[in-house]
């Protein structure tokens, strides 16, 4: 049997590419090369099948393809301007600030947690029902709690340039609530 051989157009009109794509093809041996100008058919079509299925599998032979690795790329631009896009409205902030924030949050938690015993004790004085003591403790827990939910690590940015409570340890208390103030209770 007579293999039938095809000029680099037709075949590159089969595969929907262009003439350079076949010679290119050829030439880095996904497809037989040409016998005097004619491309065998059936083993274009095998070896042009088999590096399409290497590529949809991640089966790279090892040659990078310019188009794989330009969309790559038009890919990660894209990622990367998702993310400015992201960062300029304020629906993401680099991680340096973020890991700033939950260490001031934690520094101040630390601090008003620390005040709870001195605070405690005061109130405890004078009261001889345990209900009135566990009650009133209580009380200074939930307001202490309550206070720090709403505590703005940004907010209170400046106590680290003044040797505030996030810049070193909370092992004292100066009596002074952390974060904002909450509202007098009527």
């Amino acid at each position: 049997m007579t293999e039938l051989t095809y000029k680099v157009g037709v075949i590159a009109s089969i595969f929907g590419v262009t003439e350079r794509r076949i010679q290119q093809l050829a030439k880095d041996g996904i497809i037989p090369k040409p016998i005097k100008g004619n491309y065998e058919l059936i083993g274009c079509v095998q070896g042009y099948i088999a590096f399409m299925q290497e590529r949809a599998f991640g089966k790279d032979s090892g040659a990078l393809d310019a188009h794989q690795e330009r969309a790559r790329l038009l890919k990660a631009q894209a990622d990367k301007t998702e993310i400015e896009v992201q960062t300029l409205n304020g629906l993401l902030i680099p991680a340096a600030e973020a890991e700033a924030g939950w260490a001031a949050l934690v520094v101040a938690f630390r601090s008003r947690l620390s005040g709870l015993p001195t605070r405690g004790a005061h109130l405890a004085i004078g009261k001889t029902d345990f209900h009135e003591v566990e009650n009133a403790l209580r009380e200074l827990v939930q307001e202490a709690l309550t206070e720090l939910s709403l505590y703005d690590p940004f907010e209170n940015s400046d106590s680290d340039k003044e040797g505030g409570a996030a810049g070193g340890t909370a092992t004292e208390t100066d009596g002074e609530p952390v974060g904002r103030q909450l509202p007098a209770a009527e």
